[in-house]
């Protein structure tokens, strides 16, 4: 019994002494070498003597016949300058199939991660409504951490024909915290554990997405 008891000791020290030496440069001490991976490409992104300041201009990527696709931004992307901020960015050209239907942008995290928002507009490029509620879904058996974005198109009136996918400058500046699985997982099952990050993902302008029916 006294072991037991000590192993649950260690383990719950343990458990604190990961926000306690928690910060966005550091992970317990430990460089986090992705911070600096993220301010490099937000670097070569502001710096960049090539950008569009029109959506109509862009090249736009037909989608899709088949449902979910994967993509990625990445610096060989075109740039674009919003008012909220320059962003690599892809111009995504809806078929009429999948136009009116509700869809789910998921922008998975590794060492960073792409926080997604996107833009909808019309056939004739008409701005029909800015979405930037992404949330942040921590690992489970089907899925990894990732970010995630609905994009109700059924809920608009005119059709939308095409989406933008970029980011702003805030966000760019941000951090995900990512959840430990197995305190979520303890927490589902009723023990009184509060789940705790174990990692900071940085922001960063470029990323892999995945668009899927949701």
């Amino acid at each position: 019994m006294r072991i037991l008891s000590y192993l649950f000791l260690v383990m719950t020290l343990s458990a604190c002494s990961l926000t306690d030496s928690f910060s966005p440069d550091t992970v317990n001490g430990v460089t986090n070498i992705s911070v600096s991976q993220a301010r490099q490409d937000r670097d070569q992104l502001a710096t960049a003597k090539r950008y569009f300041t029109e959506v109509r201009n862009l090249p736009s990527l037909p989608c899709c016949d088949e449902l979910p696709v994967l993509f990625r931004l990445t610096h060989e992307d075109v740039i674009i300058e919003l008012s909220s901020g320059r962003s690599f960015t892809k111009l995504i050209k809806l078929s009429p199939a999948i136009s009116r239907q509700d869809l789910l942008l998921t922008s998975l995290v590794s060492q960073t991660v792409f926080p997604p928002q996107v833009q909808l507009y019309s056939e004739d490029f008409l701005l029909i409504d800015s979405l930037t509620a992404y949330r942040y879904q921590p690992f489970s058996v089907e899925e990894p951490d990732r970010l995630e974005l609905e994009i109700p198109l059924s809920r608009y009136s005119t059709p939308v024909r095409y989406l933008l996918v970029y980011t702003s400058s805030k966000a760019m500046r941000d951090y995900t915290p990512l959840l430990d699985a197995e305190a979520q997982y303890e927490s589902r099952i009723g023990m009184d554990v509060t789940p705790h990050p174990w990692f900071l993902a940085p922001h960063a302008p470029t990323g892999s997405l995945i668009l899927r029916r949701r």
